[in-house]
């Protein structure tokens, strides 16, 4: 660590992992009527298609995680890098549909492992005061992602199986991320813990004044809690409250409808406007108004308390969602005011979702846990993040045929009610506050010193 790196190159490399995710989030959206029409799918086989994607995301967010307590962030980011491009070339040279699932799965691994170490690496590298911003660089770059894959998507949507090159175009932003893992340094918090004291020193100053390097030096150096813990540690009195904040978020994040929107929206607004290239193109809109209300959040995020973005952000989705389900109907009768009324309700709804749950929930996430779980602990919640894309990917197609989408959105409204009442009565509050503060406070509670959320 002998040159000074910029921080503004770590935290954009740190975050660029967010980039792939969001790539391949966006990406199916416009492939799947392109491989429809080269293999003639079922719904059902369309759901595995898109969730195969979520089943190596389960697995590489539990292994990678878990793996970077042992390796560290930095090679765990890196392995995630290349397993992305293997997964990319496999899904753009697939001979069948069964081919193309196992692609997605091997490209979910790196997903999966990336939507768990990134959060994990940028909690640990941003100071306090500004960790809500700096971590919510990991979203934003979902967004960007999912904008990007928008626009590939209609860019390619009249080539011949043109749904090759946009599946085989993730291994792009992958090379990127490769190449920026030989810049990033190792997380500080991760060096102490192996023993690398100096080092940790030393990648503090690169990215700090030199008195706010040492004062974070001497605070992460002082924690009593940085010993490596075990999955048996995930269950004690110290660990568990976070764990179950941690995969409540991440599973809440998933069944409150947004994933409804940003895989299938092609699809829904298809319906709404009559035709496909309507569907891919407001779709685009939609992307473009996603990463327009992140870039706002990222300017306002840490003035507001945690747990009140998520509240509000509940409300705001859940009240959008019972209205496209009430208007929708008169959308299908060609009545154009419903049309357009619709896609601004689905536009609404993506910002409220944008400010809270999409941006916060891995800000949260990369906050929420003790140094010696951390690893185990984010990997755990990713996976239960990955679990509830699956249910979402899996079963819409099908839902869609069965029981019309205006009964899918009435579901997801009274999800949104769950949301809010898991912020306002389990979650504890992390604005502000150092990683070893919120470690404190969870040994403190543990021990009965302490009673009720951190406010």
């Amino acid at each position: 660590m002998q040159k000074k790196i910029s921080p503004k190159l770590i935290y954009f490399f740190g975050a660029f992992g967010g980039f792939m995710f969001g790539y391949d989030i966006g990406i199916i959206n416009g492939a799947l009527p392109g491989i429809k029409t080269t293999w003639g799918i079922s719904p059902l086989l369309e759901g595995w298609i898109t969730s195969g994607l979520f089943v190596g995301a389960m697995i590489g967010a539990s292994l990678m995680a878990s793996l970077a307590d042992r390796f560290g962030r930095r090679r765990m980011i890196m392995w995630s890098a290349i397993v992305f491009v293997i997964g990319a070339l496999g899904s753009a040279f697939s001979t069948s549909t069964s081919f193309l699932i196992f692609a997605r799965i091997i490209l979910g691994v790196a997903v999966g492992g990336a939507s768990a170490l990134v959060p994990m690496y940028m909690g640990e590298i941003s100071p306090a005061e500004e960790r809500g911003k700096l971590s919510g660089l990991n979203q934003l770059m979902i967004t960007i992602g999912m904008l990007i894959a928008y626009g590939i998507n209609y860019a390619f949507v009249h080539v011949f199986e043109g749904w090759r090159w946009m599946l085989g175009g993730a291994m792009v932003p992958a090379l990127v991320l490769l190449f920026g893992t030989f810049i990033l340094p190792e997380s500080p918090r991760f060096l102490v813990r192996i023993g690398k004291n100096e080092l940790a020193r030393k990648v503090l100053q690169s990215m700090r004044s030199s008195k706010e390097a040492e004062s974070e030096y001497q605070e992460i150096i002082n924690s009593k809690y940085s010993d490596s813990g075990s999955f048996k540690d995930l269950f004690g009195k110290k660990a568990l409250p976070a764990v179950v904040a941690g995969c409540g978020l991440t599973l809440l994040q998933q069944i409150q409808g947004a994933n409804t929107i940003f895989y299938y929206s092609s699809q829904i607004l298809a319906k709404v406007f009559g035709s496909d290239i309507g569907g891919v193109i407001s779709t685009v809109g939609i992307g473009v108004v996603f990463v327009l209300a992140t870039v706002v959040t990222l300017m306002i995020v840490d003035r507001f308390k945690r747990r009140s973005l998520f509240m509000s952000g509940s409300i705001g989705m859940g009240v959008s969602l019972l209205l496209v389900g009430l208007i929708y109907p008169y959308a299908q009768a060609n009545h154009a005011w419903a049309m357009w009324t619709v896609f601004i309700l689905i536009c609404v709804y993506v910002i409220f979702y944008a400010y809270s749950w999409a941006a916060v929930t891995w800000i949260v996430v990369g906050e929420l846990f003790p140094s010696q779980v951390r690893g185990i602990a984010t990997g755990i919640a990713s996976t239960v993040n990955w679990f509830g894309n699956i249910l979402v990917a899996l079963f819409f197609p099908v839902l869609l045929e069965t029981v019309g989408l205006s009964m899918i959105f009435f579901g997801f409204a009274a999800i949104c009610i769950l949301g809010f009442l898991f912020a306002k009565f389990v979650l504890y509050e992390t604005k502000g506050k150092s990683l070893e503060e919120i470690e404190t406070y969870l040994y403190e509670r543990s021990i009965g010193k302490v009673v009720g959320l951190m406010k």
